[in-house]
């Protein structure tokens, strides 16, 4: 491999499929596709780990995939991991620094990093450890003076308003305790799907003005609200591919691998499908009884479901307005961009327009204005992706957020990666 270049693996821990990518940074900062995958996510259910053994055979199944690709080769890499939980929330926060009783001081970075550090250990006092992302809507200086940075400044107090995305529940620490047994405390940077396949697929206009960000999973699904370049509402949607897969599954008697075939192969979310009356063969649940149907029937079973969460969606919309009467005027300008395997789903983008009555469009890391990655068409289009690209998105390039300082990590190499999962962890290593 040529020097000079750092890697980094992302991978996303989705409910059903595990994906992966490697990609190489040069100092220049061009980023180049090395490798990608993706293999069935096997010891969750509904985003909870069942079995961790099952789960980490599955990741191995996936790395090997990788290295593969790169000719197994040992390379040195960071690991960004994105896990779909569902139970994340979105809260606001006024901080106070007096910086001085007596007169003006200038605001210097250390004291902007102090804050943040203290504030994350306050709030692991509190028993809130799951705090995934925070934000930054806006620093007042003396109560009255309204900045975006505040440094080299003076003033006697400094107020931030942060925004913060975070999680309750089990879930998430049993997925941070299985993270930190394979790539060691402090050694990977983890986030939330929902938000890393967000940062992927939308634009700064969209989010900046409003826009709604729809993560089509496999066993829900998950959206969030965007204003003001910040996360301002979450939720959850107990609808997903899985759903529709079981319907078409009961209805035309049949099993739910030749169900998920005939979504996939021939499916069609519209009432009006093209080659409506074209007849598509299939296996009974004996699975050699050959059965038809037509393209129509398939469709108005897809179509049911689809229309069903797109109302949730709508209703979720509504609700958001109505407990935010400074959106009423103008709404989500931006209307709603789906993403995720589920946003794959042929007429999606029809029927949602005609059911959410505003612009719909897919997003993936394409259609943002993200750095690009060379090597990256088929990837890069690809819905599937996009929480595992959006990991790469820095949060320097986040316009908002907040970023630590932190410790720079140690790399971890691909081959003691996968001795890690079977013998232990990393203190095995040495």
């Amino acid at each position: 491999m040529a020097r000079g270049k750092d890697y980094t693996v992302s991978l996303d821990v989705g409910t059903n499929t595990l994906k992966g990518v490697v990609v190489s940074r040069e100092q220049t900062g061009e980023m180049t596709l090395e490798a990608y995958g993706s293999v069935k996510t096997v010891g969750l259910d509904k985003g909870e780990v069942k079995d961790a053994v099952a789960l980490k055979q599955s990741i191995q199944k996936l790395i090997e995939d990788l290295t593969g690709q790169m000719g197994k080769k040992d390379v040195e890499a960071d690991f960004k991991i994105s896990f779909t939980d569902g139970d994340y929330s979105v809260f606001s926060q006024n901080i106070e620094e007096v910086l001085s009783e007596d007169k003006q001081v200038m605001v210097k970075e250390q004291t902007i990093v102090g804050l943040m550090s203290r504030l994350k250990a306050e709030k692991m006092k509190t028993g809130n450890t799951n705090i995934h992302r925070s934000y930054i809507r806006k620093y007042i200086l003396d109560d009255d003076k309204v900045v975006f940075n505040p440094v080299e400044m003076y003033a006697k107090k400094l107020n931030v308003e942060m925004v913060f995305v975070s999680s309750e529940g089990k879930s998430v620490e049993i997925f941070r305790r299985l993270f930190e047994e394979l790539f060691g405390r402090g050694d990977f940077f983890i986030s939330p799907a929902l938000i890393s396949a967000s940062e992927a697929v939308l634009t700064d206009t969209e989010k900046q003005h409003g826009v709604v960000s729809v993560v089509l999973g496999h066993s829900f699904s998950e959206m969030v609200i965007y204003r003001e370049n910040l996360p301002v509402y979450i939720s959850r949607i107990p609808l997903g591919i899985r759903h529709i897969v079981l319907d078409i599954a009961r209805v035309l008697g049949t099993s739910v691998d030749e169900a998920e075939r005939l979504l996939v192969n021939y499916g069609h979310c519209s009432m009006f499908p093209p080659d409506a009356e074209d007849v598509v063969e299939y296996f009974g649940l004996d699975e050699r009884t050959r059965k038809n149907v037509s393209v129509r029937r398939l469709s108005t079973v897809i179509y049911a479901r689809v229309k069903e969460l797109l109302n949730k969606i709508r209703k979720e919309i509504q609700l958001f307005v109505i407990n935010n009467p400074e959106y009423s005027e103008e709404r989500i300008p931006g209307g709603v961009v789906f993403t995720g395997g589920g946003s794959k789903l042929r007429g999606l983008t029809d029927v949602g327009v005609e059911s959410l009555k505003m612009p719909v469009r897919i997003g993936t890391y394409e259609t943002s204005f993200n750095r690009r990655i060379e090597n990256s068409h088929d990837v890069a289009n690809d819905p599937i992706f996009s929480s595992c690209l959006g990991n790469l998105v820095s949060p320097e390039e986040i316009q908002g957020e907040a970023v630590e300082s932190v410790v720079e990590r140690p790399k971890k190499g691909f081959a003691s990666f996968i001795r890690s999962l079977f013998f232990g962890g990393v203190d095995d290593e040495l």
